[in-house]
């Protein structure tokens, strides 16, 4: 890469790896709300552009982003359906910012933004046909109950994109990955969506100048 990132910047010696860490799995408080949006939706966007664009969005799609950060996946999807808009985050801060930077989106009635656990959504089953989810399967304490929930909200015949890093492409990112993380390669990946109900699932690789290590889970 030509430049450092904002992530690089911010896993500095000025900065302890385990704050970084916290902030990463769940935004909180002026920084969360502030600085971590910001740049989940900057150092994410191709990886969150790759993974909406495989969802293939039709007009009437109704779409949710699970752990939905700065946004940005929220925006892209707004361009491309008529259908409602769900986005659900672990974080209250995120949640709190969003009012904010969704608010004519919110205010339009298109969107509703809710705080909530992947593995417990308190939603109705088969509400949306289409879920984004991007850089949040490290965090997930139950990866198959999260997974099994979204095959529940996403209904017969719903999609599901997961994006993420693979393993090593993570460890690049040195010991802040060891504080709450769980790395993964797209094998076991592939293998948890089947187990959870998933009958169609294949991975894309993501190849441009900075997501070489990338992954698109996609499922049906």
């Amino acid at each position: 890469m030509k430049s450092a990132s904002r992530v690089e910047l911010l896993i500095s010696p000025l900065i302890p790896h385990r704050f970084i860490a916290k902030q990463l799995r769940q935004p909180s408080g002026p920084f969360g709300r502030l600085v971590m949006t910001r740049v989940l939706n900057r150092e994410n966007a191709e990886l969150i552009n790759a993974t909406v664009d495989a969802l293939a969005l039709t007009r009437s799609d109704a779409f949710m982003d699970l752990g939905f950060g700065g946004g940005l996946g929220l925006q892209l999807a707004a361009a491309r359906t008529d259908g409602p808009l769900w986005g659900v985050d672990f974080s209250a801060d995120v949640v709190l910012a969003a009012s904010t930077t969704l608010r004519k989106t919110i205010a339009d009635g298109r969107l509703n933004v809710i705080c909530a656990d992947v593995a417990d959504l308190p939603l109705r089953d088969g509400l949306v046909q289409a879920i984004c989810t991007t850089n949040t399967i490290y965090f997930w304490p139950d990866p198959l109950a999260a997974l099994r929930s979204l095959r529940r909200v996403a209904g017969q015949g719903g999609r599901l994109a997961l994006g993420f890093s693979g393993a090593s492409k993570m460890r690049d990112y040195g010991k802040v990955t060891t504080h709450g993380f769980t790395l993964y390669e797209p094998e076991r990946v592939e293998a948890l969506m089947r187990e959870a109900g998933f009958s169609q699932v294949q991975t894309l690789a993501q190849t441009g100048e900075s997501s070489s290590g990338d992954y698109i889970c996609l499922a049906s």
